[in-house]
């Protein structure tokens, strides 16, 4: 089995921001370190798709693209002949 080792960070909050989650975590019984953990998770999970997303994006663009250049190939060497 994989050993866990978990490092610590410091962040600052607003006031009102670390009241709400500090209700929000007593009201669910669940520790503030917790909390934050899986919020960080889900963001980076997120980010990670929406990345993954765009670059699956650009590279069907890059192919139509493509597509889209080597059917003007003919029209663009028939304009060189008469340059």
């Amino acid at each position: 089995m994989e050993e866990q080792h978990n490092k610590k960070m410091v962040i600052e909050l607003d006031q009102s921001v670390y009241e709400e989650i500090e209700e929000y975590c007593y009201e669910e019984n669940i520790k503030e370190s917790e909390l934050l953990s899986e919020i960080f998770q889900c963001f980076v999970r997120d980010t990670v798709n929406k990345m993954d997303a765009m670059r699956k994006g650009y590279t069907e663009m890059g192919r139509i693209n493509l597509e889209i250049c080597s059917e003007f190939d003919d029209c663009e060497s028939e304009a060189h002949t008469h340059i």
